[in-house]
């Protein structure tokens, strides 16, 4: 059987077209491949969710501070900038920054003082990749919201800026309000934030949840029985659904030193038993005046310890490094959280 060459051309023509057709469309795919999986950018309301398949082993890094309250525009400016130069100099450099509150003084300038604080960090740390949670030396959530408006938008009805989430690689990030006081006076995270929380912890869907607030649930001196432990049953209430989620590690400040502290079923009470071990970080040591001692050791890991510092987290798949460093660039805790 003959065939006319012109066919035979057009055959091979369109074959050729459709060689080059598949090739584009594998390429065009493979651009996404590995693609970041930062996007702190809120639908409606609600933490955007990465494409875990592409991102659960790409590792990442981020930084915590907290505490840099002083006496330049309401902040230890000395402190805070030799800090963030030891953060600046790391390899690989942190994707983002944490701070557990208390940024400034505070007063009735607190918010020149919030804008000094964010012109300074933002010497080191483009502001879109600082991540703050509000300390009672802020106080005003209105004046937090305004200074920080970089901060994905309003989450919780009625808290502005100060209660978000947001996911990056293959974690869940989440910042609470601890400043906010019950009838008698004492600081909760109270049945509506728990709400909330519980909503993110079950949607979350990540190997890893850091949870942020600045009063802590178990402080361990200078605030032992004025911080969130004034009101055990309701402190309780939101541990049980941080252990229930097994978070992978609570950050908060406040009590200006550096410790580590294990939560487990030995501080069972009010009727809710934990289940897992979860460390609570207190990283208040970027610039307040130093606490010395403590008044409680019960699971006290390691601190308390009066020293200047930042933590370094390193996530790569389901385990979690943490790494503490001093002023001086000494290493002062270590450890592996794996989820």
């Amino acid at each position: 059987m003959h065939t006319n060459p012109r066919e035979n051309w057009l055959i091979i023509i369109r074959t050729i077209r459709f060689v080059w057709l598949i090739v584009g469309l594998v390429l065009l795919a493979g651009c996404s491949f590995g693609a970041p999986a930062a996007n702190p950018e809120l639908n409606n309301g609600q933490p955007s969710k990465p494409d875990t398949a592409q991102v659960t082993q790409k590792p990442f890094r981020f930084v915590v501070m907290g505490d840099s309250r002083g006496s330049s525009n309401g902040i230890n400016e000395v402190t805070l900038r030799s800090l963030l130069e030891k953060i600046k100099g790391l390899q690989p450099l942190p994707e983002f920054l944490m701070f557990t509150g208390d940024q400034v003084v505070g007063g009735s300038d607190v918010g020149k003082q919030l804008g000094a604080w964010s012109r300074l960090v933002g010497d080191y740390f483009p502001m879109t990749s600082v991540y703050p949670a509000l300390g009672n030396h802020e106080h005003d959530e209105k004046i937090f919201s305004e200074a920080f408006s970089m901060l994905p938008k309003e989450q919780l009805p009625g808290y502005g800026k100060t209660v978000y989430a947001f996911d990056y690689g293959n974690a869940r990030f989440i910042t609470l309000n601890s400043d906010r006081k019950n009838a008698a006076g004492h600081y909760v995270i109270d049945e509506q934030q728990r709400t909330w929380l519980e909503n993110q912890l079950k949607a979350s869907g990540n190997k890893h949840i850091f949870v942020q607030f600045h009063v802590p649930a178990y402080p361990i001196g200078a605030h032992l029985g004025s911080s969130l432990d004034a009101e055990p049953a309701e402190r309780d209430a939101l541990w049980s659904l941080l252990d229930k989620y097994k978070v992978t590690a609570v950050l908060v400040g406040h009590e200006h030193n550096y410790n580590r502290r294990k939560v487990d079923a030995s501080f069972d009470g009010n009727g809710y038993h934990f289940d897992n071990t979860i460390y609570q970080l207190t990283i208040g040591g970027a610039g307040a005046p130093l606490y010395n001692g403590g008044k409680e050791t019960k699971q006290v890991v390691v601190g308390p310890k009066a020293s200047y510092h930042y933590m370094v987290i390193d996530i790569n798949g389901n385990k979690a490094t943490f790494k503490a460093y001093d002023l001086q660039q000494n290493e002062i805790d270590s450890f592996t959280v794996e989820r």
